[in-house]
């Protein structure tokens, strides 16, 4: 198979319109569609492996080993994605999968289905060539990661606890390769943690009325005053294990004006690093008000004014934590808090080894693909459906082999979101080593 045709297979799955909800809230149809294309697509994946479709959208695919006493390794993608206009600033339209000047454009191509049909991709060739491992290889991908995994990852992990399944690791998305601005080269971050997640609700009451006599003290006066306060005080910054790992182990790609970094203080350390966004997720729970709601009208005033509020715990906080930090807050202005979705929370993940076949396995296939690449340890600052799988792995790790360039995360749910063809092909060559380097066989 040609190099093109492996993009064109790329760009079609791009094309299906899988955008997740609420569950019974979103449309079905498109990752119904998606299956049958993949089983079109990737036709030697779909003869040796089997193949179980999990809450009617998600997918997990199964490839036996000659050897049941190595434990198996899962690789996991997401196959939803989140909302995107038809076309409104988009380059080119998201959900056309259009390629040109080098890159695959639309939603969903680097969150995640660079990985749905990378690893596709790669199981597929190998299969062609008459790989049969020694160890099990586990393809899983959900359905709903974006809103939560309960209906995608979550089923399929009750599935395996059911069998006994207890895997030697789950690689899903997390690290990439990042373009650090305190740093003078691009370094490969191999997530072996991820940050928490909790939304809180705030709601400040007032008087309904006309806005032409407002009071002294309005509801969204007040819900105002305290998002500001929110963002002001901060909570404290931690230098997790993970990060500080990180930072030791690129010390010598510091900018010239870092040169000093590691000998500072943690004080120091934080009063630096948190200038840039990504540096202030990596050490900081980050506070995020996110949604607003008032009236309904520009000339009435609301009796309630709401405001979510999204937060990312690093290790060392929980969700516990940050709601009392919130009261201190909220309450002295009468703004009540309470919790969006209760099964929504996700206390930050543990550390995993390095010191694993599996770990150096990730290491070893990006240093061939990328010579010179530094890999080092991280943290990932957004919420995965390894959170899910770490229940049944010994280990998680997390990397997505794709350069993100100075945009950095705020790639992955941009306007614009895309993917260079050089990094797909790539990736196809990194889960092709990886799986290799991992299950043996012949």
């Amino acid at each position: 198979m040609t190099d093109r045709e492996k993009v064109e297979k790329l760009a079609h799955i791009i094309e299906f319109r899988t955008v997740s909800g609420k569950p019974g809230s979103f449309e079905m149809a498109p990752f119904v569609q998606l299956q049958d294309y993949l089983r079109k697509a990737f036709p030697a994946v779909h003869k040796n492996c089997k193949r179980e479709i999990v809450s009617e959208g998600s997918l997990l695919y199964t490839l036996p080993g000659s050897d049941p006493s190595l434990k198996p390794i899962m690789l996991t993608a997401h196959l939803d994605v989140v909302p995107a206009e038809d076309g409104e600033q988009w380059p080119h339209h998201p959900f056309k999968g259009t390629i040109v000047n080098g890159r695959g454009w639309g939603r969903g191509s680097v969150d995640y289905k660079i990985g749905v049909a990378g690893m596709l991709q790669a199981c597929e060739d190998i299969l062609n060539e008459g790989f049969l491992p020694a160890r099990s290889i586990l393809l899983a991908f959900g359905h709903d990661e974006e809103t939560g995994g309960m209906n995608g990852a979550a089923e399929i992990v009750r599935l395996l606890r059911k069998r006994d399944t207890q895997l030697s690791s789950v690689l899903d998305e997390g690290g990439y390769i990042y373009t650090l601005p305190w740093l003078r080269e691009d370094v490969a971050v191999i997530g072996i943690a991820e940050k928490g997640y909790l939304t809180l609700r705030l709601i400040a009451r007032g008087e309904q009325g006309h806005a032409s006599v407002p009071g002294i003290r309005t509801a969204v006066g007040a819900l105002g005053e305290c998002l500001s306060l929110l963002e002001k005080h901060q909570i404290p910054a931690r230098l997790s294990e993970p990060v500080d790992r990180m930072f030791q182990a690129t010390k010598h790609l510091f900018n010239d004006s870092l040169t000093e970094f590691a000998a500072l203080s943690l004080a120091d350390k934080t009063r630096i690093i948190e200038k840039w966004s990504l540096g202030n997720a990596f050490i900081r729970t980050t506070t995020a008000p996110t949604m607003l709601q008032g009236s309904s009208r520009e000339n009435v005033l609301p009796a309630e004014a709401i405001a979510l509020v999204n937060f990312r715990p690093v290790p060392g906080d929980n969700s516990n934590d940050i709601v009392e930090h919130v009261k201190a807050i909220a309450f002295p202005l009468g703004i009540e808090v309470d919790f969006e979705d209760t099964g929504h929370i996700f206390e930050p993940s543990s550390e995993d080894s390095m010191e694993t076949d599996d770990y150096r396995s990730i290491c070893e296939a990006v240093e061939e693909i990328w010579p010179g690449l530094t890999v080092v340890p991280g943290i990932f600052p957004a919420a995965t459906d390894s959170r899910h799988y770490g229940r049944i792995a010994d280990n998680v790790y997390r990397f997505v082999p794709a350069h993100l360039g100075e945009s950095g995360l705020s790639v992955l749910h941009s306007e614009g979101e895309s993917v260079s063809v050089e990094d797909y092909l790539d990736a196809v060559e990194f889960y092709t080593l990886y799986i290799r380097k991992m299950c043996g066989g012949k």
